[in-house]
């Protein structure tokens, strides 16, 4: 019997000492498994480039002169094609038109009508034109114009089919360039 009453004791001693033994594990690895994973620290790689937009067209005048009514004429092949400079980033190339004003306003359209005028552009020195659609709305006369670039602008301007006057009409061509 005194072999029965000492083995209680240590049946229930390690019962206990398992029991501590195991709770102190079990938040060791709660705990400190926890805070074994968690850094002071986190690193962002981040990159910026800055944008400059400017661009400047030489000469910036074209005078088509006295022209037929009904008839196209062009910059493209003579000393009045336009430089347009890129002085900034890569940039859209984008050109709009007023109408034409001066005694009976002449309105910029898609197809000649009475007082009415097409203005196309070309950056490939005529091989093929984009129409303006309508004033004051820029059209994409380059999708990529590059850094420090030039390049060449021409203009094709076709007369109305009829006119109410036959005074000097003058107009506003505005380019701009935005970012891609």
């Amino acid at each position: 019997m005194k072999h029965d009453y000492l083995d209680i004791p240590n049946r229930r001693g390690m019962h206990l000492l398992t029991f501590f033994v195991t709770i102190s594990f079990l938040s060791l690895a709660v705990f400190g498994g926890f805070f074994a994973r968690a850094a002071d620290t986190g690193v962002v790689t981040a990159t910026v480039s800055a944008t400059n937009l400017a661009i400047s067209v030489t000469d910036g005048s074209i005078a088509f002169g006295s022209v037929a009514l009904n008839t196209a004429t062009s910059t493209a092949g003579t000393l009045q094609t336009q430089i347009a400079s890129n002085d900034g980033s890569n940039a859209v190339l984008n050109v709009k038109s007023s109408n034409a004003t001066n005694g009976t306003a002449w309105t910029l359209g898609t197809n000649p009508g009475s007082d009415i005028f097409k203005l196309e552009v070309s950056t490939t020195s005529g091989s093929g034109y984009g129409t303006l659609q309508a004033t004051d709305t820029y059209l994409t006369a380059s999708s990529s114009f590059a850094s420090l670039t030039s390049g060449n602008l021409d203009f094709r301007f076709t007369t109305p089919t009829a006119s109410t006057d036959f005074v000097q009409k003058s107009l506003t061509i505005t380019v701009q360039v935005t970012t891609p």
